[in-house]
């Protein structure tokens, strides 16, 4: 056991706090206080933050994090997040709704946690009885985003006798002996019993592995970071070309899949099926694939599309020449020219003014709307299917009428009995272009 004083010079040798302005997440507990106390000694604004969940024993919490701050001179923020202990996923939900509390209070200044090698080594763990990849196996990152840890090369065991030296007025949560708590089951169980009978310097070795996939996963995720992913606020769109085993290897795909998934439904990229089945309707195995939370990907022309449900069409507008709206996400222009007439293409279509006339109006495509192709008719949905108009555009897309005939399909093609002719004097020009997201 270090002398007095030892541990302490030990502990601050090893940790760093960033020379920016940083807020404290001060728990009440002895890992939290000790960063607190590092911080303290840094040459930098520090602010402490108590997350309050409302739980049976959130009051002894904030009693020790109050009595912490006032030790070190902190000013303390108490930050009320309420979570259900009883909630079948309550690790996750205090974790997020601590998260989003912290950053709440902390503005722009960097949020540090007291994480420690121990729960390093417990995530780990964790991932790896889930099946996770390189990224899982990383474990906690040092840093993310306004997020840092200080005290990740730090053992619990260190932080409690440092707080117990230092008199720092910590209380344990007993949250953290709850056995319904999987992690509390690894942290008390699993770990001591591999300890015993396996590695009794397994914590070490978990931290190792940290390390070591941390690396090998910053290489990958950068190569995964370099396939293009569009999005439009509706619809993430990524190369299928590029998600081909011959040119990525699947362990770069992949990551540029979990990016794509993440993009359009929030942080968590995707599990591990569903990223083998995105990879597939990629590659042309699957024709489609439906993913948690509502939404389906499929392939349309070069893109793997990963798509929210099909939104409602959009009313009717009357057209009355020149005119110039936007239609769901497109932007149209209808204007008359003369003499000369345009060359229809690049989403342009050219109609006879005198054919079509001035009773006008834009319509979305769903229905049993059928367009004169010269030789018969044929559904509005088989025009833009044939025109390769993604299957979920196409009950959306604007449709121009005269009366119950359709005069054309903006983008796609003109009906034969309105088309611009050699006789034709006067032209209605039509163009569209989708409107680009926010």
């Amino acid at each position: 056991m270090a002398e007095p004083g030892e541990l302490s010079r030990s502990v601050l040798e090893r940790v760093s706090i960033p020379a920016v302005p940083v807020v404290v997440a001060l728990s009440g507990g002895a890992d939290s206080a000790v960063l607190a106390w590092v911080a303290a000694k840094a040459d930098t604004r520090v602010r402490a933050v108590f997350v309050d969940h409302l739980l049976p024993h959130s009051d002894d919490l904030k009693s020790a994090a109050q009595a912490i701050a006032a030790q070190l001179e902190l000013e303390l923020e108490i930050v009320e997040a309420p979570v259900d202990r009883s909630s079948p996923s309550f690790e996750d939900s205090a974790r997020r709704a601590r998260y989003r509390a912290l950053s709440g209070a902390a503005g722009s200044d960097l949020i540090l946690t007291g994480h420690t090698a121990d729960d390093q080594a417990e995530t780990v763990l964790s991932h790896l009885l889930r099946g996770a990849g390189a990224r899982g196996l990383a474990g906690i990152p040092e840093e993310h985003e306004m997020l840092v840890r200080p005290l990740l090369t730090i053992t619990r065991e260190e932080t409690r006798l440092l707080a117990a030296e230092l008199s720092l007025p910590f209380f344990d949560d007993p949250d953290n002996q709850a056995l319904d708590l999987r992690r509390n089951r690894i942290r008390s169980r699993l770990i001591p019993m591999l300890e015993a009978e396996f590695n009794p310097r397994l914590r070490a070795a978990l931290s190792r592995v940290a390390i070591l996939n941390r690396a090998d996963d910053e290489i990958l995720e950068a190569r995964a970071g370099e396939v293009p992913i569009r999005f439009d606020g509706e619809c993430v769109r990524v190369p299928a070309a590029l998600l081909q085993a011959a040119v990525l290897p699947e362990a770069i795909g992949s990551r540029a899949l979990r990016r794509a998934l993440a993009t359009i439904r929030g942080p968590h990229g995707g599990s591990h099926d569903e990223i083998l089945g995105l990879l597939a309707v990629a590659r042309g195995e699957a024709r489609g694939l439906q993913l948690a939370g509502d939404l389906r990907a499929e392939r349309e022309g070069p893109w793997l599309t990963i798509a929210r449900p099909d939104l409602e069409p959009v009313a009717p507008i009357p057209v009355s020449v020149p005119f110039s709206a936007d239609f769901d996400v497109w932007h149209l222009i209808v204007s008359e020219m003369e003499p000369e007439p345009r060359v229809a293409g690049g989403g342009i279509v050219v109609m006879d003014a005198d054919l079509v006339g001035e009773a006008l109006e834009l319509k979305p495509a769903a229905g049993p709307g059928r367009i004169d192709v010269g030789v018969g008719t044929k559904t509005v949905a088989d025009a833009l299917g044939e025109a390769g108009v993604p299957r979920r555009l196409r009950a959306r897309w604007p449709v121009l009428w005269r009366g119950d005939q359709v005069a054309g399909i903006p983008g796609v093609r003109t009906a034969v009995w309105a088309r611009a002719m050699e006789a034709t004097t006067r032209y209605l020009v039509v163009s569209m272009e989708q409107i680009a997201a926010s």
